[in-house]
């Protein structure tokens, strides 16, 4: 291991305070063999678990099912706003998911809205975006000239594709089911919003014999249960992509123009996508002004007056989630930009640096906030019912992400630039602070604004330590689409609306500061050649 680069101390101790420490205190002091005996004897226990993957496959083939149209259209053609298409078509995977879980409340009718219809349709609706993401640059660099080639040499169609087109695509449709999987295996705000009280995934049931019975022993058991089915998976699907060659290599851009009928075909698949991306968007909105069968504003005023429905108004739930966004915003980017900056100057020996960053995308936000209120919890550090805490563990959770933002602006910067700053007599110092910084600006707007779009959405964590007075944004959603009554519905629905806003105003932000953050390290490369 090299030494360790100084603008990795403060993120590398940070990250050891409120990860490492906290998932030590939980295993060593809250877990006993009587614990695990008594978890893994209940016949409940293997029920959960069975749900929890069969759901997750499911969702993972109707997510291919819904996808792959619109993937293929993307992917393989050429056509005036597909750039336009692509970003709406991805809309759902950048919301909160207890946005999207409100989005099927309103939606869906009285007899599905809680059901596993629902369940599985918000899952696909959240990760139609992996696919589009990750399989349609394979598309669309995939050069067909070899399925003809094999074709006039004999190759039936369908020898053709698992020979010439399958080992092509196998890694970006491995790697996309992977994270899929992953994601509904965990699920949490979805499968609580709109499971009902009789169906539990593995996360939603560490939350309750967490909070609900006070089973600590038995979640840490189940979280590691979790932990090691998600490390299963990852390491399958390295062992199915490891041997890829065709795949590994990117070939020439071979994407064709829509003609004839295919335009029509593509215009429709165009059509059906984008509305059921929008549907639900539109249904929160609709019904956020819809008290039972009649239009009103009663649940708009209520969040504007402040009216208190349960511990906290919704007012107070806009302001919590404000700060608490702002404040995660200035801490993550500070400690994302010394990470990132550490890796960079450490070059190939930086990697373990790389891994450490990484660290909390492998832990659950509700796994770590049972493990912060376990280790925070006495004493001068007894911290669990400060405001400022939640903002703490939304750094940890939106910190991976952030770093990733922030490498490749790092890297592009010409070591050109950094040489001629020195022989002119500038300090490490002064070249940080008036060349680097001044370059990789879009790149802190993006990354701070990320963050705070991450807080804003978190659920996990933040279920368990929003307290009274202070509940974030997607608390309070959950808390009032829990309750009865048409008009607490609609002040559910009329906060979700506000927060689908501030998120799409927040990525609108980070999408516009990298695109300046490009044309910058364009000028800044061609400037040190």
């Amino acid at each position: 291991m090299s030494r360790m680069q100084p603008s990795a101390v403060l993120p590398v101790g940070w990250l050891t305070l409120f990860v490492v420490v906290p998932m030590t205190a939980l295993l060593s002091s809250h877990v006993v063999i009587s614990d695990v005996t008594r978890v893994f004897s209940r016949g409940s226990t293997w029920d959960i678990v069975w749900f929890s993957t069969w759901q997750a496959f499911a969702s993972v083939m109707l997510t291919f099912i819904v996808a792959m149209p619109i993937t293929w259209i993307v992917g393989r053609y050429h056509f005036r706003g597909r750039l336009i298409v692509r970003a709406v078509a991805s809309i759902g995977f950048l919301l909160p998911s207890i946005v999207v879980s409100a989005g099927f409340l309103a939606l869906l009718p009285d007899a599905m809205d809680i059901s596993l219809v629902a369940i599985l349709g918000a899952h696909a609706y959240f990760n139609v975006a992996v696919v589009l993401r990750i399989v349609a640059p394979r598309l669309e660099s995939f050069d067909t000239q070899l399925m003809w080639a094999a074709r006039s040499l004999g190759a039936t169609r369908v020898q053709a594709m698992s020979s010439i087109w399958w080992p092509a695509m196998r890694g970006a449709v491995t790697s996309a089911a992977g994270v899929i999987f992953i994601y509904c295996f965990s699920s949490y705000a979805i499968v609580r919003t709109l499971g009902g009280p009789t169906r539990n995934s593995l996360e939603s049931d560490i939350a309750l014999r967490a909070y609900a019975v006070g089973d600590i022993g038995g979640a840490v058991v189940l979280s590691l249960l979790q932990l090691a089915v998600i490390g299963a998976v990852l390491i399958i699907g390295r062992i199915i992509t490891r041997d890829i060659r065709v795949g590994a290599r990117r070939t020439r851009m071979t994407s064709s123009s829509l003609v004839g009928g295919r335009r029509a075909a593509a215009g429709c698949i165009i059509v059906v996508t984008i509305s059921g991306v929008l549907a639900p968007l539109i249904a929160l909105a609709t019904r956020s002004f819809r008290v039972g069968e009649r239009w009103s504003l009663s649940g708009w005023r209520a969040v504007f007056s402040g009216d208190v429905v349960g511990s906290t108004s919704p007012l107070q739930s806009l302001w919590s989630s404000a700060r608490t966004a702002a404040i995660a915003g200035v801490i993550g980017v500070v400690l994302a930009t010394l990470m990132s900056h550490a890796i960079t100057r450490l070059r190939s020996s930086g990697r373990w640096l790389d891994v450490i960053s990484m660290a909390p995308l492998a832990i659950s936000p509700v796994t770590l906030g049972l493990g912060l209120i376990v280790t925070f919890d006495e004493g001068w550090y007894d911290w669990r019912g400060e405001w400022w805490f939640v903002a703490v563990v939304h750094t940890i959770v939106a910190f991976p992400l952030a770093v990733r933002v922030m490498v490749p602006s790092w890297r592009a910067i010409s070591p050109g630039l950094r040489d001629a700053a020195a022989v002119l007599g500038a300090s490490p110092l002064r070249r940080l602070f008036n060349i680097e910084l001044r370059l990789i600006w879009s790149s802190i707007i993006a990354a701070s604004g990320l963050i705070a779009a991450v807080s804003l959405g978190e659920f996990g964590a933040a279920s368990m330590l929003s307290r009274s007075g202070a509940e974030t944004l997607p608390v309070a959603i959950s808390r009032l689409l829990a309750r009865t009554g048409d008009t607490v519905r609609a002040q559910a629905f009329a906060l979700a609306t506000l927060l689908v806003i501030a998120c799409l105003t927040v990525l609108l932000i980070i999408d516009v500061a990298g695109s300046r953050s490009r044309v910058t390290h364009r000028g800044a490369h061609a400037r040190g050649q």
